[in-house]
């Protein structure tokens, strides 16, 4: 197929958990919860949503948060369909993450980055960070600072410095099992992407595209795989972009490693998103249908095969974890 369409798989997907993203089915932005083995889809009436609302699911896939239209930060509880507003209006655009336990939500602003609790306190505390991202069982996050990376370990605040010394990063993930860090850097003659042994401080790394999408890094919940998008020549209204991913076992090998292209879809950066399944075995990304413009979520899995999964309306920004019924 040509001009960078999707070719959708037929359904008869073995895909499971709980998609929510945003949605102009009811007529305005609104959070939409997608059951994916069902097919079954709502728009949540009491999420206060924007276009610039990025949603991300709790690890129990009971609650997402997400900011709202008024700039605060909002917890929605899916089965209930109640939503509850945290702190004061926040004065950029923020992109919430879940503490893998499900306590906290952590966000960045103007390089300083924010971990709200969730208890009853919603107390909050901060730190001098960029791109910051959870580790493991919640007990270190990765970042950046000084254009070096670190890790911190969460209960006693100490820092281990990463890497070697200053360089241009763009983009950081962590994989969940505690192992891995990757991140995007550039320096005179290119880009970079490097992957770094958390215990052993071993860095591997491979010449990329200049394209790359640096925030879309995503460690599958496994730690095997490393998803990522490239941009490359508009189309429609928007990128031709690949999805490409790298096995993790093929890091450090002797033959060396390299990413694959699993994909390839016409999408926009301010709304693809891309977001593992809890099974690990695809990744969620909202690109262009056919010739309507519209903007479906899509599933693709690491041999390539591709389900579209929305068809009404727009759809953008997804995020995937395990359905709560």
């Amino acid at each position: 197929m040509s001009g960078g369409e999707l070719v959708v798989v037929p359904q008869g997907r073995e895909l499971r958990g709980m998609i929510v993203c945003i949605t102009d089915q009811a007529g305005q932005p609104g959070l939409m919860v997608l059951d994916v083995a069902s097919d079954s889809s709502t728009v949540l009436a009491s999420a206060d949503c924007s276009w610039r609302s990025v949603p991300a699911v709790a690890p129990s896939g009971e609650r997402v948060a997400l900011q709202g239209a008024d700039g605060r930060l909002k917890i929605v509880n899916v089965r209930a369909d109640q939503t509850e507003s945290i702190g004061e209006p926040i004065s950029g655009l923020i992109t919430p993450r879940w503490s893998p336990g499900g306590s906290s939500v952590m966000y960045e602003l103007d390089a300083t980055t924010h971990v709200v609790s969730l208890d009853e306190t919603c107390g909050q505390s901060s730190f001098v960070a960029a791109m910051a991202a959870w580790m493991g069982d919640g007990s270190q996050i990765a970042y950046v600072a000084d254009n070096m990376l670190h890790a911190m370990d969460t209960w006693t605040g100490e820092a281990v410095q990463l890497t070697d010394g200053p360089e241009r990063i763009w983009g950081v993930a962590a994989s969940l099992d505690g192992v891995h860090a990757a991140y995007v850097a550039s320096d005179d003659t290119g880009v970079l992407l490097r992957v770094v042994d958390v215990f052993t401080r071993d860095t591997w790394e491979a010449r990329t595209f200049r394209g790359i999408w640096p925030w879309s890094l995503a460690w599958s919940p496994d730690g095997r795989t490393l998803a990522y998008c490239v941009g490359g020549a508009e189309e429609r209204g928007g990128q031709r972009v690949s999805v490409c991913m790298l096995d993790a076992r093929c890091v450090g090998a002797e033959g060396g490693w390299e990413p694959r292209t699993v994909a390839t879809l016409v999408t926009d950066p301010r709304c693809a998103g891309l977001a593992w399944s809890p099974d690990s075995r695809a990744v969620a990304t909202a690109a262009r249908t056919g010739g309507s413009g519209r903007y479906a979520v899509h599933a693709i899995t690491p041999g390539g095969e591709q389900h579209q999964l929305t068809r009404q309306g727009n759809c953008v920004l997804p995020d995937w974890g395990p359905s709560p019924v």
